[in-house]
């Protein structure tokens, strides 16, 4: 029986924070003060109650200044974050800049990491425009992307085991979704990832 149901991009929910959870809540908490961010892939099934371990935790930002990503920078070091890269300008301009992922880890946690990226293409960029709100313990905000495109992307871009298991979580977990919105941002992945 579905748990979940998402009405005009909204979703509120009670959930214990795990040690996944907090790291999330930790970061978003710096990266909202600068820019726009929607969470994608893997840990949306996770938090969602799909039952699997994850390394990294995925998410686009909106472009922002290099003013605004050192200041962001600086805050999540002054939290014990470590980075990829310990210049902040070419973090910036050689990663970012380029279309090439970050990464940042807890100094005491470096299994766990969250990727970031700048939204370039227009599925992305749709993703952070139309992201559910999701209030979480009548505390917390986290954006996720639309669970739609979620399943759209695992089932017919990425579709290994383990992406094909989170997208079949989603259908069971989640109530109304349109199957239409699902074949609609399959359409544009395919036409994108053809590129």
């Amino acid at each position: 029986m579905p748990a979940f149901k998402v009405v005009e991009n909204r979703l509120n929910i009670d959930k214990k924070l795990n040690k996944l959870d907090k790291f999330v809540l930790d970061i978003v908490s710096v990266i909202e003060k600068y820019t726009n961010y929607v969470i994608i892939s893997g840990y949306v099934a996770i938090f969602f109650g799909r039952s699997r371990a994850t390394e990294d935790v995925d998410m686009f930002i909106e472009q922002l200044s290099y003013g605004s990503f050192e200041k962001l920078f600086q805050d999540l070091k002054k939290k014990g974050y470590e980075f990829n890269e310990d210049d902040p300008k070419r973090l910036f301009e050689d990663y970012l800049m380029q279309g090439t992922s970050i990464n940042l880890w807890e100094d005491e946690f470096p299994l766990l990491r969250m990727e970031i990226k700048i939204a370039e293409k227009y599925t992305q960029k749709d993703q952070l425009a139309n992201s559910i709100k999701v209030t979480l313990n009548n505390k917390f905000r986290l954006n996720f992307s639309q669970i739609e495109t979620q399943i759209a992307y695992k089932k017919f871009i990425a579709k290994s085991e383990k992406d094909m298991m989170d997208a079949r979580h989603l259908e069971i977990a989640f109530e109304g979704l349109s199957i239409e919105k699902i074949n609609y941002y399959k359409e544009l992945f395919i036409k994108e990832f053809k590129k």
